[in-house]
């Protein structure tokens, strides 16, 4: 994506053109609809036709906005490509969010003038929308203008007058009676990945990433990726006897860095795992799902009611807040306004030091 460095290899190369994942060949990303189209495995052919196409699909509408003398809606969200977006230290799914959301603004007003895309225009764009995806417009939108007023380009921020569409949520929580059917048919690693759940309150992709090298001095230490920019982010969890035998349960014959880990039918080699015994959190839901799905206690309910694995999480902060304690903490959340974990000029970590008190919840074992 735009937004990230590129590559020392890639530096020679056009915008909008990239190498494959081999780097074998070329492929040129649509700058308007974000397809990427294969250029062959000549470089200079690629690089030719890759120039060429930009020509065409952006600097016709930099020209257009020089003489008239604006910037575009196109030219001002690839400065921010460039010159913001990179400081915000966005993960993967929010970069890949709000890149989406960038193409759904600049195929609606593209070559339009900044300043003088108004509350009505940005009202048509969401009206047709779920309400999900008009909020997620919206927010974006917003941000572009916000950047742009800063930028002296306009006088207003049309999409902070929008109105923010409510989403009703569908999907229903997860009881303990659900929690123990799941439990009850689900693979070994599974049931172990909704203990960890249940009992530290992570996420899945907080989960998946607990290696066993994070345990020190009685402690589990965890760096939440959707919060580890932040003071709430960095916690060390007390090992209780219930986390514990859960760790303990863990230390089987497939050795694996991860605590929570599984053996694959068939081992293959790929980019984006640290170890061949390492789930992908996707995997996680998927498996969930499918496991929950053919769970008789969801038979007379529908599809998009169902709980999903993110769900367990809830369903432990329940259980902590009727024994009369605060989640919080464990949970990583925060009420004010999230602080950087890091001190000026100091290269030390705050700790938040907390604990699970939480015991497992009794299911069948597998036999």
């Amino acid at each position: 994506m735009s937004p990230r460095q590129k590559p020392r290899r890639r530096s020679a190369l056009p915008i909008n053109l990239y190498l494959n994942h081999k780097g074998a060949t070329y492929r040129y990303k649509h700058p308007v609809t974000g397809k990427f189209h294969g250029m062959g495995c000549d470089k200079a052919k690629a690089v030719a036709a890759a120039k060429q196409l930009n020509n065409l699909l952006i600097v016709n509408n930099d020209l257009v906005g020089s003489v008239l003398g604006f910037v575009s809606v196109t030219e001002h969200i690839e400065w921010m490509r460039q010159h913001i977006i990179p400081d915000r230290e966005y993960s993967k799914a929010t970069l890949s969010l709000t890149e989406t959301r960038y193409r759904n603004l600049i195929l609606a007003f593209g070559s339009k003038n900044i300043a003088e895309i108004t509350i009505h225009e940005i009202a048509e764009l969401l009206e047709p929308c779920t309400p999900r995806v008009a909020n997620q417009i919206r927010q974006v939108a917003s941000d572009v203008f916000k950047v742009a007023l800063s930028r002296g380009l306009c006088n207003d921020n049309p999409a902070e007058h929008t109105l923010k569409r409510k989403q009703k949520t569908m999907r229903k929580r997860l009881t303990e009676q659900q929690f123990i059917a799941i439990h009850n048919n689900a693979p070994s690693w599974l049931q172990k990945a909704m203990d960890m759940a249940f009992l530290t309150l992570q996420r899945r992709s907080d989960i998946v990433a607990i290696k066993f090298t994070d345990i020190k001095d009685g402690h589990l230490y965890v760096v939440q990726q959707k919060t580890q920019k932040y003071d709430t982010g960095y916690l060390k969890i007390k090992l209780s006897p219930s986390l514990l035998a859960l760790i303990d349960s863990c230390q089987d014959k497939t050795h694996s860095p991860f605590i929570i880990h599984r053996k694959p039918s068939r081992i293959v080699k790929r980019d984006d795992v640290e170890h061949w015994t390492q789930i992908m959190p996707e995997t996680i839901s998927r498996v969930f799902k499918k496991v929950r799905d053919k769970t008789a206690i969801f038979k007379n309910t529908p599809m998009n009611e169902r709980p999903t694995f993110h769900e367990i999480r809830a369903l432990g902060i329940k259980a902590m807040k009727d024994a009369g304690e605060n989640p919080q903490y464990l949970a990583g959340h925060s009420s004010q306004q999230m602080t950087r974990n890091y001190d000026s000029g100091h290269n030390s970590i705050r700790w938040i030091e907390t604990e699970s008190t939480l015991t497992l919840i009794k299911t069948e074992k597998l036999t």
